[in-house]
Parts: structure tokens; sequence; C-alpha cells
């Protein structure tokens, strides 16, 4: 349980970085709390978007240019523009040299079919 004084950004920040750490951020994972404001669900659903591609696909020779798109905005230290990575990072509480790591150790492990999961969801 939070307690009472902490904020809604300082509770989130726990969830994402378990998100980040364990390697299994999949969009349903997501944290979207009410008290969220609809730029910062889509601040999540961008970085989210770009986090689960590079993972589940950096190893795909058919998303060569997505990833490196991706990783390109990843590396970026540009702020000018409210969803660059930086400005991203800040507004969800979390370190961008953090997020770059966890995306490194990614990297440095091939694709796993099982983690591999569709981003879409289908109608029931």
């Amino acid at each position: 349980m939070h307690s009472p004084t902490s904020t809604p950004r300082e509770r989130d920040l726990p969830t994402l970085e378990h998100l980040l750490a364990s390697g299994e951020l999949l969009p349903s994972q997501l944290p979207s709390a009410s008290s969220w404001s609809p730029e910062k669900k889509l601040a999540a659903a961008v970085l989210g978007q770009a986090l689960i591609e590079v993972r589940d696909h950096h190893a795909d020779p058919h998303y060569r240019r997505r990833i490196a798109e991706d990783l390109e905005w990843i590396g970026s230290d540009d702020a000018d523009w409210p969803y660059a990575f930086v400005p991203l990072c800040e507004l969800l509480a979390l370190e961008p040299e953090y997020v770059r790591a966890t995306v490194q150790r990614w990297l440095a492990t091939p694709s796993s079919p099982h983690r591999q999961v569709s981003v879409h969801r289908h109608a029931a």
C-alpha cells in the first residue's frame, strides 16, 4: 500500500522499473493509473511500444529499419520536443540511462521466440 503522502508519479516509478528490470514489458502491463493525464498515458504508450519493439524484434532482419529508428530515438539526448526520449523518461520518473542500459542488455541477448508477443489487441 502506498503512503498517502506519495504522489502518483512516485507510486508509478517502481512499477515501470520492475517492468524494465524483469524484461517482461507487455502493453497490458504498462501502468495506466486513473490519476494519469491523457498525455502521461500517451507517453507511457510511446515509450512502451519502442521498448517492446526493440526487445522482441532486435534480431529480426525484417525490423532492421524500425529498430534502428527506435535505437536512434532512445539514444538521443534531444529534449526540444515533448515526445523525445528524455522528456518522456522525465515525465514517467525514469532515468534515461537506466532505460538505455536495459535496452543494451536486451541487444546483447538474442531474441527469444517465446518473448515475442503481439502488441495488437484482438477482438474476442
